[in-house]
């Protein structure tokens, strides 16, 4: 408790500078800010080049990349209102100050908030209330608050400063990726690039049902060239997700990657009614599978076999192994996986939701928990639909 005794300010034995008390009084006493602004939250020039995270893993140009855009007030600017938006759990602060005047009314200046300084402050003040983002606010009653004090951390720009450099990392994540493919294939990715307009590109060990590892297979494991690219000659919304083996400095495949992954292409865009659907819902994005070789590579022969044999559908899997280099895996949004046949059918192997189920319901179809590589909200299908996009009796 901060209060006036014998003729100064204590806060138990702690002496008090009176010019402490007042700040705490004219921010509180200063007009409402409804938004956090940068100069308020002391984010200037000189704040952001003395607070950009050090060591920050990364080659020389990722961390240029990175240094820069932190830096970058602009940037800054347009990232900070989201400091003030994200969900979190588990994480209950609470603080209350209580000022007592002269004439017996108060003061209160509360917040449960666990964003930066522990914005916004509900403020009332004799019965004028209102919500302000003034850090002024938390900056005073963390003056007033002896060492230690509990909430005394987060009324300064430490959270702030975590928030910013996560926050730019996401912003940035796409060029960094890129920059670290370029870095470890850079005459590969640059002929890559020669064709292709890369989206999105990084390499690494990862693996998916249709790429990398089986199993509990012990390393070192087989990395892969992860990308999103695009033709200029696709649809806006096609686009061609691929996965490259990366070894010894050279993703493989990429000088006969235009040739090899055209008759996939031309298959995926030969569906009348899907081409039709996805004309009207501009929305609907399709990418176009492409793993080493082919678009249905052996790992996702191997899976779908198995999900189709717990699904009691063992014979459309023997259907796709007989035309397993010419049929055409395609995700209709990331978490719907459909096998697109020579003759135009097509298969819903896998349907995770947020997924769209097209011109369908969930309803329409059963679903049962996959073999492997399972997610929540869905699960494996092996549903037919004929080439007039009639689905077929499950």
């Amino acid at each position: 408790m901060v209060e006036s005794r014998n003729g100064g300010i204590v806060s138990g034995k702690r002496r008090v500078n009176p010019q402490l008390v007042n700040k705490l009084f004219n921010s509180l006493s200063s007009e409402t800010l409804p938004a956090p602004t940068p100069s308020n939250l002391g984010i200037t020039d000189t704040w952001l080049k003395q607070n950009v995270p050090t060591p920050l893993e990364g080659a020389a140009n990722q961390k240029a990349l990175f240094q820069e855009t932190f830096t970058d007030s602009k940037t800054v600017a347009d990232l900070l209102p989201f400091a003030f938006k994200f969900a979190k759990w588990d994480d209950y602060p609470q603080l209350t100050v209580t000022i007592a005047l002269k004439d017996g009314g108060q003061w209160i200046c509360s917040s449960n908030s666990y964003y930066p300084f522990m914005l916004p402050w509900k403020v009332n003040r004799g019965g004028n209330e209102g919500t302000t983002y003034n850090a002024d606010i938390s900056r005073a009653i963390a003056a007033l608050m002896p060492e230690g004090s509990l909430n005394r951390n987060r009324l300064s720009d430490e959270e702030l400063k975590e928030w910013l450099s996560e926050a730019v990392m996401g912003h940035i994540k796409q060029q960094w990726d890129l920059l670290g493919v370029e870095n470890r294939a850079p005459e590969s990715f640059a002929e890559l690039r020669r064709n292709f307009e890369v989206q999105h590109a990084r390499i690494n060990p990862y693996r998916s049902v249709d790429y990398g590892y089986v199993g509990r297979e012990k390393g070192p494991h087989e990395e892969n060239l992860l990308a999103t690219l695009r033709q200029p000659s696709l649809p806006p919304n096609v686009e061609e997700d691929v996965a490259l083996l990366f070894r010894e400095g050279k993703i493989e495949g990429v000088s006969e990657l235009s040739d090899r992954i055209g008759p996939y292409v031309s298959l995926a865009l030969s569906v009348p009614w899907l081409n039709e659907y996805r004309a009207k819902h501009p929305e609907q994005k399709m990418y176009i599978r492409y793993v080493h070789n082919r678009s249905f590579s052996e790992k996702a022969m191997q899976n779908f076999t198995a999900d189709m044999k717990q699904l009691g559908k063992e014979s459309l899997a023997d259907e796709v192994a007989r035309v397993q280099d010419k049929v055409a895996l395609v995700f209709l949004d990331y978490g719907s996986d459909w096998i697109i046949l020579p003759d135009n059918r097509m298969i819903l192997w896998r349907h995770y939701l947020p997924a769209s189920f097209l011109k369908w319901t969930g309803a329409d179809f059963t679903f049962k928990r996959c073999v492997d590589y399972n997610a929540n909200n869905g699960g494996c299908v092996g549903a037919v639909v004929s080439a007039d996009g009639t689905l077929q009796p499950q």
